[in-house]
C-alpha cells in the first residue's frame, strides 16, 4: 500500500502543476484576447481618422494641419506596428503555455493510469487470495464430511 500512497502524492503534485499551467494558459489566452481587442480598436480609430481627413481634404485643409493630420497617421501606424508585435508575441507564449500544459496532462494521465493498473493488479491478487481460501474451505469442509460419513458407518 506504500507505492499507491506514494503513487497518490505523486498524482496530487502532478495534478497540481497542472492546474497551475492551466492557469497560466487562461492568461495567456486573456493577455492575447485583450491585445487583439487594442490592435482592432486602434485599426478603426486610424481608419475613423483617415476618414476625417479626407473629409476634410474635399473641403480644402491647410498645410498645417495636413501636416499635423499625416504625423498622427504615422504615430497611428507606428502603434498599430507595435500592437501587432505584441500579438504575435503573445500568440507564441500562448502556444508554448499549450504545450506545457498537454505535456503535463500527459503526465497526470500517465500516473492515472498506473495507479489504476495497480489497482487492478491488487484487487487480482485479492481475488486469487480469496478464491484460494474458499476452496481451501470447501475442500476441508469434503474432508471433514467423509470423515464424518466414515465414522458413521464404523
Amino acid at each position: 500500500m506504500k507505492v499507491n500512497k506514494q503513487l497518490e502524492l505523486l498524482l496530487r503534485i502532478e495534478s497540481e502543476k497542472e492546474q497551475r499551467y492551466a492557469t497560466d494558459l487562461q492568461s495567456a489566452q486573456s493577455f492575447l484576447q485583450a491585445g487583439k481587442t487594442k490592435l482592432d480598436q486602434v485599426l478603426s480609430y486610424k481608419l475613423g481618422y483617415l476618414q476625417k481627413m479626407q473629409s476634410m481634404g474635399s473641403d480644402g485643409v491647410l498645410g498645417g494641419n495636413y501636416q499635423h493630420f499625416q504625423r498622427f497617421i504615422v504615430q497611428l501606424e507606428e502603434g498599430i506596428k507595435k500592437q501587432v508585435d505584441v500579438t504575435e508575441t503573445s500568440k507564441q507564449i500562448l502556444k508554448q503555455r499549450k504545450d506545457t500544459w498537454l505535456e503535463q496532462n500527459k503526465r497526470v494521465k500517465a500516473v492515472e493510469t498506473l495507479i489504476e493498473k495497480k489497482r487492478i493488479m491488487i484487487q487480482q491478487v485479492m481475488d486469487k487470495e480469496e478464491q484460494s481460501m474458499s476452496d481451501e474451505f470447501a475442500s476441508q469442509k469434503f474432508i471433514r464430511n467423509k470423515i464424518a460419513n466414515a465414522n458413521q458407518y464404523n
